[in-house]
This record gives C-alpha cells, sequence and structure tokens, in this order.
C-alpha cells in the first residue's frame, strides 16, 4: 500500500510512514460521515459542546505525543508548538460559550406581509471538508473543523502530507469521546484532496492561492460552497511619528516568526523617508539578535529550519534577484550549514528594495523583512495596495484615529494598528483576505460559525384564512389598490 514518509525537519530523519487514503478510502470515509452526520446535528447544542469540550481534555491528555510530532514534523520551537495546542483549546471555549446562541433561529419581520411570521435557521451543510496546510497544522485543521462540528457538520480533514501527525493524533484523541465517523483524518496528498473535494458540501482551505484556484475550480462542478484563505503579501506602513522602538520590535518578530513560513509575516515594510536610515538601522539590530541554526538549543531559539529544501530555494531566488536589481543586504542572506541535512536560514534585512523584484511582489515565506523608503503617506499607501494579495496589514502611528483612517485605506482583509499577526489570534475578529488571498472569513462572533452553515428562511401564515389577496383570480381593482399602496409608500 502506498504510503507517505514524514520527515523530522531539524534532522530530515523519517519519523512515520502513514497509508496513504486513495479515492476510494475517501468515499468509504464520506460514506461513514453521511450516516453519522444526522443524529449529531439532531444532537441539541449544548450535548455537542459537552462532547467537544470532553474532547478537550482528551487532546491535552495527549499533549506530549502530540506536542513532540507537531515539533518534529514542523520544526517549530517550543512556544510556537505550545501556542497551536493553545489556540485550539481557546477555539474549543469560544465556541462551548457561544454556539447555542449564535445557531438559535433568528425571527424577522415580513413587510410588507402583514401578519405572518418570518424565521432564519442556521442549518449545517452537512458533510464539510478541511484541507489544511503544512505551516501550523492544529490551528488551522482542527480550528476549521470545530466551528463546523459545533454547526451540527460531520468533518473530513486533510492535513498536509508534510505535516499530518499531530492532527491525526489530535482527532484520535477526540474521537475517544466524539460519536463514530463524526471526525475523520484523511492521510494523502493532491489526490486525496481531489477526491475529498468531490465528496463534500462545503469545503475550507488554507494554502497557497494556486491550491486555491484548484479547489475552487473542481468544487465549481458541483457548486460546493467554498471557505479560502490563502497567500498574502502583508504590508507594514511606519510613519515618521510611530514609536520606533515597538515598530521595529514588530518588525523583527513579524517577519521571522515562524521561519517567516506564515501568510500574515510583515514581508514588506514602507518606511517614511525622516525615519527609514533610524529605522533600517535599529532593525538590523534587532534581526542580528535572533537565534537560529542546527546548534541552537530548542530553548534558545526564536524560530527552527524551514519545511524542506523547496520553500528555501524560493527564499534564495527572491534574495538573489533583489541583489542583483540593486538591493542592499544588510544582515544575514543565507542558508545556515547543517550537517544533518535540516535547512535552517539566517534571519535576513533587505533595504533598498522596489516593486520591480520579486520580494516585494511574489510571496517569500521566509525569514526575510524588506525595507522600502517612501516620501510620504500616499506613497506607502499606494505601493501597500499595488499586490494581488490582500490578508493583513499594519499601519504604525502613534495618532490612534489617523492609524484607524489609514487602515481603513489598505486593501486587506484585516487590518492592525500598531500591532501586526496577532490579530488572526482573536476569535471575536473576523479573518480572511481579499483580492488573491481568499474567499470569505473564519472567527468573527457568530460569522465564523455561520461559514459552516447555510441559512435557511421560514415564514408562517398563523391565521386561518382560505386565501391571500395576492392569490387568483386578480381583479382590476386589486392593482388599483396595489398601485396607490406604491404611491402612498415611494412616491412622495
Amino acid at each position: 500500500m502506498p504510503a507517505i514518509s514524514v520527515l523530522d525537519k531539524a534532522t530530515s530523519h523519517v519519523i512515520a510512514n502513514l497509508p496513504i487514503d486513495d479515492a476510494h478510502a475517501v468515499h468509504a470515509a464520506a460514506n461513514l460521515a453521511r450516516s453519522a452526520q444526522p443524529a449529531w446535528a439532531a444532537l441539541a447544542v449544548k450535548e455537542r459542546v459537552r462532547l467537544l469540550k470532553l474532547a478537550r481534555k482528551e487532546m491535552l491528555k495527549d499533549k506530549d505525543k502530540i506536542q513532540r510530532a507537531l515539533a518534529q514534523e514542523t520544526g517549530k520551537v517550543p512556544f510556537d508548538v505550545i501556542g497551536e495546542m493553545f489556540s485550539v483549546c481557546q477555539d474549543i471555549g469560544h465556541y462551548s460559550r457561544r454556539a447555542a446562541k449564535w445557531l438559535r433561529p433568528r425571527k424577522v419581520g415580513t413587510f410588507p406581509l402583514i401578519g405572518k411570521k418570518g424565521l432564519i435557521y442556521y442549518q449545517p451543510y452537512g458533510l464539510v471538508g478541511v484541507i489544511a496546510p503544512w505551516n501550523a497544522p492544529l490551528t488551522l485543521a482542527i480550528g476549521d473543523a470545530l466551528p463546523a462540528l459545533y454547526a451540527g457538520n460531520a468533518v473530513l480533514v486533510k492535513p498536509s502530507e508534510i505535516t499530518p501527525l499531530a492532527v491525526k493524533y489530535t482527532i484520535d484523541a477526540f474521537n475517544r469521546v466524539l460519536p463514530p465517523g463524526v471526525l475523520q483524518c484523511l492521510i494523502g496528498e493532491g489526490p486525496t484532496g481531489a477526491a475529498l473535494v468531490d465528496q463534500v458540501d462545503m469545503i475550507a482551505v488554507t494554502g497557497s492561492s494556486q491550491t486555491g484556484r484548484r479547489v475552487m475550480e473542481r468544487a465549481s462542478r458541483r457548486l460546493t460552497p467554498v471557505l479560502l484563505e490563502l497567500g498574502g503579501k502583508d504590508p507594514m506602513i511606519v510613519l515618521s511619528d510611530a514609536d520606533l522602538e515597538r515598530a521595529v520590535n514588530a518588525a523583527a518578530w513579524g517577519a521571522c516568526f515562524m521561519t517567516g513560513q506564515v501568510c500574515m509575516s510583515v514581508e514588506r515594510i514602507y518606511v517614511e523617508k525622516a525615519i527609514a536610515t533610524e529605522f533600517t538601522r535599529l532593525l538590523k539590530a534587532k534581526i542580528q539578535a535572533i537565534r537560529t541554526g542546527p546548534d541552537e538549543p530548542a530553548a534558545t531559539a526564536q524560530y527552527g529550519p524551514f519545511i524542506g529544501p523547496k520553500q528555501i530555494d524560493i527564499v534564495k531566488a527572491h534574495i538573489a534577484e533583489a541583489l542583483d536589481k540593486g538591493a542592499r543586504l544588510e544582515t544575514g542572506g543565507q542558508q545556515l550549514p547543517s550537517a544533518d541535512g535540516s535547512h535552517y536560514f539566517a534571519p535576513t534585512l533587505l533595504a533598498g528594495v522596489d516593486h520591480s523584484m520579486k520580494i516585494m511582489v511574489e510571496e517569500t515565506f521566509g525569514p526575510v523583512a524588506c525595507v522600502m523608503a517612501v516620501d510620504d503617506l500616499e506613497e506607502a499607501i499606494r505601493h501597500a495596495n499595488d499586490s494581488e494579495f490582500g490578508l493583513n496589514a499594519s499601519v504604525w502611528t502613534r495618532d490612534i484615529q489617523r492609524g484607524i483612517a489609514i487602515a481603513r485605506r489598505i486593501q486587506a482583509g484585516n487590518v492592525c494598528v500598531n500591532d501586526c499577526i496577532l490579530n488572526a489570534g482573536v476569535q471575536g475578529l473576523p479573518f480572511g483576505g481579499i483580492k488573491q488571498s481568499g474567499v470569505g472569513s473564519r472567527h468573527g462572533n457568530e460569522h465564523g460559525l455561520h461559514a459552516f452553515c447555510y441559512t435557511q428562511a421560514v415564514m408562517v401564515e398563523p391565521r386561518r384564512r382560505k386565501k391571500e389577496p395576492t392569490w387568483f383570480p386578480y381583479s382590476v381593482k386589486t392593482a388599483e389598490r396595489m398601485e396607490k399602496l406604491m404611491m402612498f409608500l415611494y412616491g412622495r
């Protein structure tokens, strides 16, 4: 049977071999899920809440196993590993406290039909598919599965073939308390994902823009609804009145957090010329202080190795092309030597960049900060919006109201003022992109739950009436009354 080999990213050693779920296995999983889903949806919301809170306890019983697998398969440092599991725990708490309220039917008026009753119900799609990436497996796979489950759906999760272990172990833990078939994990590459899209009633994907387009095209054949969170090339605008120390600290972390392999990474920094030299000098010192590499203990490392050679090759190519076109390498810019074949890269700062360079227009996905000096705010906004992406952005100024006004002019689904990236972890805020960065949003109060529901409109006539004035037979008098009503309501 074909299998996937999962590698320890710090040593390149094989840590697991998992059999691949082919199209027949996906079909069987979908049949099991569809047989389990009606009973799951029929449970009272408070009962689904109870079971999912028990599932969280089961996950935490296995936390050492899950976190060890997550660290090995992603190369993440301990802080980031724990952060992923913490995020899952938060999501369960968030939806458990609010799901019953958010899924409650909503009454609406029925004007111009007087005396009737209007209701909106939030119904589960039925079977939801989740395709997750390798850079934040738990946060993005389980994070999408949870609201779908709270809404009453059955869920099939396909984690990345590069990082399937932590997701699989988490789902195994959940399934010690969840009804059989309600939540399943599928292992595989592109063909497994394609088969999943063909089986489900709704698909949620986090990944590259290319992956999103392929999924959306395939889903369109059956008119399957999609939720897509895709790539980013996120800008940071630093104005001359910004708190430089805070902005510099944020830029260093935002560019290098999780090896820069984050769709919300700070990849483009536009700084007003009055402070650009000082900003670059301070940022260089911060980046040079970041500790990483094969010889750095996990307890003190700020980020780990790349997920693999393909990604590091993209970063190298972007840097080389930028230098050829006149960018300045302030620090870093090279792969760190490793005896065991792991892929570490030095934290890097480029200055003198512009939009003729791929590193300012294409997703780099590496620990690289790029600083471009601009004449004024208008130039910064123009460059920030000059992108096919629109996921996340940040504005830095001591004038909060001005910062909010600027944020509203940036073409992105999410913008921070004097902060970065952390907004994606706030359950009360929706998170999603525009342009090539996605379709729809997750989190965000009831919107994150309703994303996995369809709205069912119900109108009720509670009175005992033989017929309606609008039914046959029509008469001239009825039409005249309607015309008079129209002019009374709208013609004055």
